[in-house]
């Protein structure tokens, strides 16, 4: 059995076929162009890893040298490829906002004495049941231990919106963590799961109950145990549509996908050639009258029923059961119905 990741995990309950792509079918595809905010978010974590390595040898490093850092690390990495979406923006705009992160962080911190630092980039693997069936691996950007004892699972993040205290308290990836660490560690004791939201200069703090975090192990297990259950056939991974498809790297393949992402990419020259996007226009158009004529025949019975009853009406009032028109008669008639209940 495969060694599980909370992101392994999350991508099937997000779309069992993306989870058949990558992790059974392991279909390759072009790298994709590196996104500003994932290389952003690269060289922040390369810098703050590298603060926390020289304080875990006793040297603060001056806010300066981290400056010089983020500008190495950005240069060395950088390339022509990577994609900036905001047409207002230049690298060096989000350079300066990397910096910001770090910055803010360093000011905050500083001197970085709050706990003891276990490891960086930590590596943990443990299983998620006494039998030892179902493993899990996972990174932790920092992991340290308060003077107090409490073991904190630090997490940096340089998202461009900050979540709420609640969706951090739903948030199962550090609470994975803290399984591992209690069972690579038996002396653990109380555990903070900490995000540290650098665009913001905020941090999120969230403790997990052991009920709680029985029930996340419990609940892995059941979504590892449905996986392993539907083996390697692709029919039993069926795409689960959502607003992340049109972020998906399967798009050209997926049978949900792959005709509309043709399409987006075709030249419009060749559209008016494609028999499918001819069909489809053509039934949204005639869909479209349908729906006309379906709600100017519905307007068309009101206006008849409105005018029976004011018929009825008359017929009553003047003891009538034939009332004329220009060209055509209406016949009334009135009986009456005895209906008994019936059951229910």
């Amino acid at each position: 059995m495969p060694t599980y990741s909370h992101s392994r995990i999350e991508c099937f309950r997000h779309c069992p076929r993306k989870y058949f792509y990558r992790y059974i079918a392991k279909v390759e595809l072009p790298e994709p162009p590196e996104q500003i905010a994932t290389f952003l978010g690269s060289r922040v974590h390369d810098v703050l890893e590298h603060l926390y390595e020289r304080v875990s040898k006793g040297i603060v490093p001056a806010v300066g040298s981290l400056r010089e850092r983020l500008d190495q690390e950005w240069a060395t990495h950088w390339t022509p490829a990577v994609v900036i979406h905001d047409r207002d923006a230049t690298p060096d705009d989000y350079r300066s906002l990397a910096w910001r992160c770090i910055d803010s962080y360093y000011r905050r911190f500083h001197p970085f004495d709050q706990a003891t630092i276990i490891g960086l980039e930590q590596m943990i693997t443990f299983p998620l049941d006494e039998a030892e069936r179902f493993k899990m691996v996972g990174y932790i950007d920092r992991l340290a231990k308060a003077a107090d004892g409490c073991w904190q699972i630090h997490d940096y993040k340089t998202n461009s919106s900050l979540p709420t205290q609640a969706e951090k308290d739903a948030d199962p990836q550090l609470a994975y963590y803290e399984i591992g660490i209690r069972r690579m560690w038996k002396d653990v004791g109380r555990v903070e799961l900490i995000w540290h939201f650098l665009r913001f200069d905020h941090s999120i703090v969230s403790s997990r109950t052991t009920d709680q975090l029985d029930q996340l192990r419990s609940d892995a297990i059941a979504t590892i145990t449905d996986i392993e259950r539907r083996g390697d056939d692709a029919e039993q991974f069926r795409t689960s549509e959502g607003p992340l498809c049109s972020y998906c790297e399967y798009q050209q393949i997926c049978p949900a996908r792959k005709h509309l992402y043709q399409v987006r990419v075709m030249p419009e020259s060749d559209l008016a050639k494609e028999p499918a996007v001819a069909l489809v226009d053509r039934w949204a158009e005639l869909d479209a009258k349908r729906k006309l004529l379906q709600n100017e025949q519905g307007d068309i019975e009101k206006q008849i029923e409105d005018i029976r009853q004011a018929l009825v009406a008359i017929a009553k009032r003047d003891g009538l059961e034939l009332i004329a028109g220009r060209e055509k008669e209406v016949a009334i008639t009135a009986s009456e119905r005895v209906l008994f209940p019936r059951k229910g």
